[in-house]
């Protein structure tokens, strides 16, 4: 695909998508629906099938994924459900909404942001001479649109507290970018997206911080944006067809 209809048809993706978030909620909303855990489930079933098809009619992209595993990793996989269940054991009774957010969220913006978007700006950006600047813009574009994505929580909290899940979910995005690019399978970055959901869920709750704000997010995104750069650094010698 040529590159000016592969951006027309990702900014047409990017544009759909959100339309079909916001209109979902206002839906709810005007039919006095609370978007609760039945209501999450049905609109992440129906975004992963609009995503589908608009990767399938648009941006086109081979997305790599595999649950084929050797036994090491295998091994690896049984041990972290097996410590997570655990973990999950000492809340139960959050474990139902732990596990289907982690698992919805992990399927739809995993598909969306690392296999749509960031597939797609690795493609854009291929022919970059800098080896830097043509894995670099791609994660950076990717992420901060992941973050961005975020500003829909507005609609349930403070503007404070969403600027700053907004910060570190950019962060976030980076990690979960190098581990896309150095695996070269989503299932590494849908994953750890999981268990980051999983976890919060489990150890928060699923009630609202309202003692959040911009000034205590700063320090977790600096971590985070540290270990992605960890992760991404050997990606810069790779061949640029890294993700096919």
């Amino acid at each position: 695909m040529a590159k000016k209809s592969l951006i027309k048809n990702l900014l047409l993706v990017l544009f759909i998508e959100k339309t079909f978030e916001v209109g979902f909620i206002n839906v709810l909303k005007i039919l006095n629906i609370s978007y609760g855990l039945y209501a999450i489930i049905m609109d992440k079933i129906l975004f992963l099938i609009l995503l589908f098809t608009l990767n399938k009619k648009l941006t086109k992209q081979h997305i790599q994924f595999s649950i084929k595993l050797d036994r090491h990793k295998s091994n690896n996989m049984i041990m972290i459900i097996v410590v997570l269940l655990l973990i999950g054991l000492t809340h139960i009774d959050r474990f139902l909404y732990a596990f289907t957010i982690g698992l919805v969220a992990c399927l739809t913006e995993e598909y969306l942001m690392r296999g749509i978007v960031l597939s797609s700006l690795l493609h854009i950006f291929q022919d970059l001479k800098n080896k830097y600047a043509r894995i670099l813009l791609p994660v950076s574009i990717s992420s901060i649109l992941f973050g961005t994505e975020h500003f829909i929580n507005l609609y349930s909290q403070s503007f404070d507290m969403t600027v700053g899940q907004v910060m570190m979910t950019t962060a976030i995005g980076f990690m979960f970018s190098g581990a896309f690019l150095r695996t070269k399978n989503l299932l590494y970055p849908m994953l750890c997206h999981f268990i980051l959901d999983y976890l919060v869920i489990i150890v928060y709750g699923i009630s609202q911080n309202s003692n959040a704000t911009i000034n205590n997010m700063i320090l977790p995104s600096l971590i985070y944006l540290f270990v992605s750069f960890i992760i991404i650094f050997p990606v810069f010698d790779q061949r640029q067809d890294t993700v096919r």
